[in-house]
């Protein structure tokens, strides 16, 4: 009887329409559905896969052991679960691609056990009972509750109140007689045991370490060890190298199984039946998603041309093997694509540094800092951040030294907290005119570096102008106020940035004097509407006081370092030139033809259509991570103007639900890839070995590219003639050893999983042309540092002077607006996640609750107190979170971390905490077109709700 029942119950999970069918006739299951006769069968499928499938991102209930014991699947729960199966000789079947302790495999454990019980009652009736009272009761409980709090259709929640009686109590199912048992037993997959009894118990298996890494967007890239045991996952570990400790992860690690592993995971391909956005999904198979995939992406080429297709800036695999990049590829070798420029995190000073130095390599090595006698960190947060594995390590060498380190930042950071002898707190956007107030300190105590100056820079005064511009356009002409009748004394500052003057007077006199000092800006402070007059400010204070060339230095700028070769997946060549900078993406898909070089178009006049497909792989910048997220989405609910959308990604974000076509990824555990340090800031090369197989039906991006590929007749341009991804990334590392010797063979690389150079050279930016500046020239036209830039002054736009002036944005400190909303908020980088990763783990929100920082000062005039729901608006949108009262904020600004996952009530107001609920998308930085996601002017009141 219980071998039967137990059969059923898990053909419920495996394999619905199946269920229907078989069941209808027979006994105490056939009168649970009796009464669904007449009910739209493919409705009902539909409701099944919403409550079992995932394909509805409002609907969660927990299948397996694992998410009910915890939230992870794979994980030791899994590992202990397959133990027990291989205890009693039974191996698990395929069940749509679950995890083996899905309940619909702890249904066919309790079958099979069963069946063997009939026997050898004793042999199995405890292991029974223990798979019952462990796993299997609190698994089918928690199922039933999920039921019956979203299941509309009556038949759900009564098989699964069915299902939960009989393994609470299966003594009331024991009077039951079913029709025709003995014909329905020896239909079973286990009947064989029923005459046999169990099989031969299986032996143990060892568990193992597997070395892998990081594969995210994050500051650091770091080894990682995984101890695996049955394909689960029992621990990750960081890997602690005497040669190398640095490259032990960061606080992060902690996140890495319950984020990665979670049992929110997308499960299969989808797509979308309701409205754009909505959330609701239909399964379909691979190759049904291939095949539309395929049919609109001909479409939308033949239709509309190249330039209507878009592949959206997205960093979830930041790794040799891009998502983004390898449809990048593929869109070249089809007749190309729209393409981008700059990145939400560094557009201004990537942009800007050029104009100044000629590159953007305006960084020393990192462990240099401890050959300076004063660091600035301006608005520089590396304690969260990372920015590189090793760059706190040698700041903490620092400190230890007794090297003074002064923190610029509106916010009292972590970094402040670890490193700061000095936290000056500032308005945001006001960092030039800082800089302004401490350049005139310095040089109306006649403390510039002249020499230096006059040897190697264009514009700071008079007599180093061009020839056929006004000398009053010089710097120090707009700094000495004689051509506007302003100087830009400290005082002048401090009614700006709100430092007081006496604090910039000793700041810029502590500067000049410390040399060599070096001044480490981070990308926060260029992240706002006048970001790229920032890094032109800083690069001056650092070429005023000569700090530029000379160890202990720096010079600023955007701050890569000259390194090494890393493999790079060639994207082809472009068919289609146009480029758009990726901020202004959603002007494109509303206004395309009306864009040209005044929207930053590079390549082409005009472009030539709107964006009519986009995809976006591994990346949730579609809506969480862009501006103004209420106006992104009325522009994705509109299907007559971006007609296709196709994501892939890990979980039900809010980017992936205004898919059309939305595929399950593969997580860092479960690919091979190659991995370089972040942003260069490190002399070694990592390995990701996968640890598992993927999770359900999720699949790398390349494997479904290449067969999209097939299907429109580009897979030899596609994938270069190699089989695998693994060949791929061989022969990616092989191409890089001939520039890159040092590197061991591939096979060595795999199993060490990382290799550390042993060549490498101290990097000092700029030390040669310091060294010899008459004939090692600067990469700008003149061949000196440009002060005054007689390109930008060209430009003739009021908000791009020739020089680093500070120059007043939108929605900062003296916009009017601020009438209304008094109060400006910023956003930062928080340690418990990697821009929008792991938010869904609850198991971090300990380690930061996502709530909004206000002054005491401004929480009294509110009426606001310690962890009170406060709502913060602006006119894009509302948010409503708790409140953090704290002094580590200066009065006047509000900040919330980036990266909490956008998440509406019915009425529109974000319950999570997004920051770009408020941030604006309507104006762009004036040059680079960059996001100005730290000038945002908002007002905030105790909540109502």
């Amino acid at each position: 009887m219980s071998v039967y029942l137990y059969h059923w119950f898990a053909l419920f999970f495996d394999s619905f329409p199946e269920w229907l069918k078989t069941v209808k006739p027979q006994g105490i299951l056939g009168d649970l559905v009796r009464h669904i006769e007449g009910t739209d069968e493919a409705a009902l499928r539909l409701e099944y896969d919403a409550l079992f499938k995932g394909t509805n991102a409002h609907i969660r209930i927990p299948l397996w052991a694992s998410a009910i014991q915890g939230q992870t699947l794979m994980d030791k729960t899994t590992a202990g679960l397959i133990a027990r199966y291989r205890q009693n000789g039974y191996t698990s079947v395929a069940m749509d691609g679950n995890p083996p302790d899905y309940i619909g495999q702890q249904l066919r454990f309790m079958e099979y056990l069963s069946a063997c019980a009939i026997t050898d009652p004793e042999a199995t009736g405890a292991e029974a009972e223990q798979i019952r009272s462990v796993y299997l009761a609190g698994t089918v409980r928690a199922v039933r509750e999920g039921v019956e709090t979203y299941a509309r259709h009556a038949l759900f929640p009564a098989v699964l109140q069915a299902l939960d009686t009989f393994v609470t109590s299966p003594q009331v199912f024991e009077d039951i007689e079913i029709q025709g048992l003995e014909e329905q037993l020896s239909r079973l997959w286990c009947y064989g045991n029923i005459q046999t009894g169990k099989n031969v118990s299986l032996p143990p298996e060892p568990s193992r370490i597997i070395l892998t890494a990081g594969i995210n967007n994050c500051g650091g890239k770091c080894v990682i060890r995984a101890e695996t045991q049955y394909g689960c996952i029992l621990r990750i570990m960081g890997s602690f190298d005497p040669q190398d400790p640095q490259l032990r992860p960061c606080v992060r690690i902690r996140g890495y199984q319950g984020t990665f592993l979670h049992r929110e995971r997308l499960r299969y391909p989808l797509r979308r039946v309701g409205k754009r956005g909505e959330g609701k999904f239909r399964r379909i198979s691979w190759q049904e998603a291939v095949e539309e995939i395929s049919r609109e992406w001909v479409r939308i080429r033949d239709t509309y041309g190249a330039a209507s297709r878009y592949v959206n800036y997205s960093v979830g695999v930041a790794s040799v093997m891009r998502p983004d990049k390898l449809a990048m590829r593929l869109l070249n070798a089809d007749g190309g694509f729209l393409s981008y420029y700059n990145s939400y995190s560094s557009a201004c000073t990537r942009w800007i540094t050029p104009y100044i130095y000629g590159d953007n390599l305006s960084g020393n090595s990192l462990d240099d800092v401890l050959n300076a006698k004063l660091i600035i960190l301006w608005g520089h947060n590396p304690v969260e951040t990372i920015f590189g594995n090793h760059r706190n390590y040698y700041l903490a060498q620092a400190k230890a030294q007794g090297i003074k380190i002064i923190v610029i930042d509106p916010r009292f950071s972590d970094s402040a907290a670890h490193y700061a002898d000095q936290w000056i707190g500032i308005r945001p956007s006001t960092d030039s005119a800082l800089a302004d107030g401490m350049a005139f300190e310095i040089w109306s105590l006649g403390l510039q570096d002249q020499a230096f100056m006059d040897q190697r820079c264009l514009g700071f005064d008079e007599a180093h102008m061009p020839d056929d511009v006004p000398k009053n356009e010089c710097y120090r002409a707009y700094l000495f106020g004689e051509k506007d009748g302003i100087p830009k004394t400290p005082e002048w500052a401090e009614s700006i940035t709100a430092v007081p003057a006496d604090t910039i007077r000793t700041l810029a006199q502590e500067y000049v004097a410390a040399k060599p000092a070096c001044l480490l800006p981070g990308f926060g402070i260029q992240r706002t509407g006048n970001g790229e007059q920032t890094v032109r400010s800083l690069a001056l204070l650092a070429c005023l006081t000569g700090n530029v060339g000379i160890s202990g230095g720096g010079a600023a700028g955007t701050g890569d370092i000259a390194k090494h070769q890393n493999p790079a997946l060639p994207l082809l060549d472009f068919p289609y030139q146009g480029k758009i900078p990726c901020f202004l993406w959603t002007q494109a898909v509303e206004r395309g033809p009306s864009m040209g070089a005044e929207d930053g178009v590079l390549g082409v006049d005009r472009l030539h259509t709107n964006i009519k497909m986009i995809l976006n792989l591994a990346g949730n910048t579609l809506v969480n991570q862009h501006s103004d997220i209420n106006a992104t989405k009325k522009i994705l609910e509109d299907e007559t103007k971006c007609e296709f959308i196709l994501c892939s990604d890990l979980f039900m974000t809010s980017s992936a639900m205004f898919a059309d076509i939305l595929l399950p990824g593969a997580s860092v555990f479960e690919t091979d890839n190659i991995t370089a340090p972040w942003g260069g800031f490190g002399d070694y090369l990592l390995r990701n070995n996968q640890v598992i197989d993927p999770l359900f039906e999720g699949r790398f991006e390349y494997e479904w590219l290449r067969e999209v590929a097939e299907k429109i007749g580009c897979r030899e341009a596609f994938d270069g003639g190699y089989r695998s991804m693994g060949e791929w990334l061989q022969g990616l590392y092989e191409d890089t050893r001939k520039t890159e010797p040092e590197l061991p063979n591939f096979e060595t690389f795999k199993k060490t999983g990382i290799y550390r150079y042993k060549n490498n050279p101290v990097y000092i930016a700029y030390a040669k042309q310091r060294a010899d500046p008459a004939t090692a020239l600067f990469e700008t036209p003149s061949g000196r540092i440009e002060i005054f830039s007689p390109r930008l002054y060209g430009l003739h736009k009021k908000d791009v002077p020739g020089i680093p002036a500070y120059v007043p944005c939108p929605e900062g400190p003296g916009d009017p607006l601020r009438e209304q909303y008094p109060l400006q908020l910023i956003g930062w980088h928080t340690k418990r996640r990697t821009h929008t990763i792991h938010d869904n783990n609850e198991g971090m929100e300990g380690m930061e609750p996502q709530r909004l920082w206000i002054h005491p000062q401004d929480a009294d005039v509110r009426g606001l107190s310690e962890g009170d729901l406060a709502d913060i608006f602006n006119a894009r949108g509302k948010i409503c979170i708790p409140v953090h009262v704290t002094d580590r904020i200066m009065a006047g600004v509000i900040a919330l971390s980036q990266g909490a996952w956008y998440q509406p009530d019915s009425e529109g107001v974000d319950r999570r905490g997004s920051i770009n609920v408020l941030t604006s998308a309507d104006h762009p930085t004036p040059l680079a077109k960059g996001n100005p996601q730290h000038t945002n002017l908002v007002e905030v009141v105790k909540s109502q709700a």
